[in-house]
Order: structure tokens, then sequence, then C-alpha cells
């Protein structure tokens, strides 16, 4: 299925979103992670768009979206100006589908506007004890500025592809190793860019979902709820934790959409669940 783009006006600014399916099919928003764009969910896109009509924007200062005109913004500002965004396009009853700090995003909006949400989707949450989360607030997302010698493009190429090889990404020793390889380099690419693009600002949503108390928005979620992961994922041993937060939740593991190989399986898993839950 075709993947579209366009914007939307909001108050703080435009919103860049990729869109496709039939606009009379039952809804389906997707938050991607940090840092890049719903690039990287283009063939989930796709492939929901056979059974959904699918929504999927850039995070405020990520991929073409305007930052939004505030110094520290916190998981409730980004939901909320996604929130403004949907209501502009008229997209009413949805599922909220988020992924790493798109699920941060979903479930706060699910929340603000709890009319919204028919179904509730988290993937692979990181949920840090005070120490982690002190630590990955002080050293994983730096904000970086254009270098004079260009040492931000090796810069940001590393911080890219090496979240793929370590967790966190910069204590790369043993333990820290992941055991996964890298995807098409395709992929990393498009991540490359994104970043890139936003240098002065990727870093924003990532500390904001660094200090998102998930435990009490979780736990506060009213809606029917699938938690999913992968395997692979860097933040798939928190999945227990989080089965804990939302006890009467639905579960799925799933083969990940970082190869159109993987998103079409992750896709039919994902579709048959959602239609026998709505």
């Amino acid at each position: 299925m075709e993947v579209k783009k366009n914007y939307v006006e909001t108050s703080t600014g435009q919103i860049h979103f990729r869109y496709a399916g039939d606009s009379a099919a039952p809804n389906i928003c997707l938050f991607h992670a940090s840092p890049g764009s719903s690039r990287q969910l283009n063939d989930l896109i796709s492939g929901l768009a056979k059974n959904f009509f699918v929504y999927a924007p850039d995070t405020p200062g990520n991929g073409l979206s305007d930052p939004l005109p505030i110094q520290q913004p916190e998981i409730f500002d980004y939901a909320s100006a996604h929130l403004q965004a949907m209501e502009n396009l008229g997209i009413k009853k949805t599922i909220l589908f988020g992924t790493h700090t798109g699920a941060s995003i979903a479930a706060c909006l699910s929340q603000i506007s709890k009319n919204s949400c028919s179904l509730l989707v988290l993937d692979s949450v990181g949920l840090y004890d005070l120490e982690e989360k002190n630590r990955l607030l002080d050293s994983y997302a730096p904000k970086k500025k254009v270098s004079p010698t260009g040492d931000h493009l090796m810069w940001t190429w590393h911080f890219i592809r090496d979240q793929w090889l370590f967790w966190p990404w910069h204590e790369q020793n043993e333990k820290n190793r992941i055991a996964r390889g890298l995807p098409e380099l395709s992929y990393l690419h498009g991540m490359y860019i994104d970043v890139l693009e936003n240098l002065d600002t990727y870093h924003l949503s990532y500390n904001a979902a660094f200090r998102f108390d998930k435990e009490v928005c979780f736990k506060g979620v009213s809606c029917q709820t699938i938690i999913a992961s992968n395997k692979e994922d860097m933040l798939f041993k928190y999945f227990p934790k989080l089965k804990k937060y939302i006890p009467n939740c639905t579960e799925i593991i799933h083969e990940g959409w970082q190869s159109k190989k993987n998103a079409e399986v992750t896709t039919l898993q994902l579709t048959k669940l959602l239609k026998s839950l709505l």
C-alpha cells in the first residue's frame, strides 16, 4: 500500500506525518521511537494500511516536524501537540500504537483524551530504576552542534549504528553487547539523516521519555491494552515489569519492522490481534 506524506498545522508549529489506507477503515495512529521519524515505521504503515487507515506523525523536533517552542518539553507536551494535530485532521476514535518514546506519548495521549482511544498498544518500553534513569539523562542523548571540522557527521553515524550493538550505546563492553545484528544499511541511513536534520532538538524527546513517570501513567491506563515487544529489542528485558503495571493486558511478541520480511510477519500478527479485540 502506498505511503503518502503531508503536514498539519497546530498552535505549536507544523507536524509532518505519513499516512496510508482507506479513510473509512478503522484508524490506527503510530508513534515512533527516538531518534528518527515515522520513516522507520514505513513498512509497518504500508502493511497495516491493508486493513486500517494509518496515521504516523513525526514527533515534534524529529523528522520534518517543527520543534515545540518549549525549552524543556515533557511527554505531556508532545502528547498534547499530537492530540491537537489529530483533532485538526478529524481523527477521533483510534487505536494508539507507540514504540519506545512513542509508547510513552501514546499512553499519555490515551489519558488526556480518554474518548480518543479505542485500543492502546505499548511496544518495547524502558522501565528504569532511579539510578538507570539518572545515568541515561546524564549521557545517553547529549545535545550536539554542527562542527566546522565535520566531527558531528561521524558522531551521528556511530550514535545510530551503536544503538543496535550495545545498550546503552555508549557503554561498549561485553556485558552491554546486544545479541542481534545491524538492520539494513538503508534503514540506518534514514535514521542518520533524521538525526542530522534535528541535531539541536533530537535529544529533547529522548530526555522527556527518560524523565516521564511511566509507572504512574501505565498504572492509570483505563482502555484495553496490548503490550508488545521483539525479543531482540534492547528494552525487551523490561517486558515482565510492564506486565505487572498493566495486569489485564494482552501480550504479543513480534518480529519487528526493520526489514520488509519482518514487517510483513509483524503486520499479520498485529492485524489479527487487533481485529480480535476491536
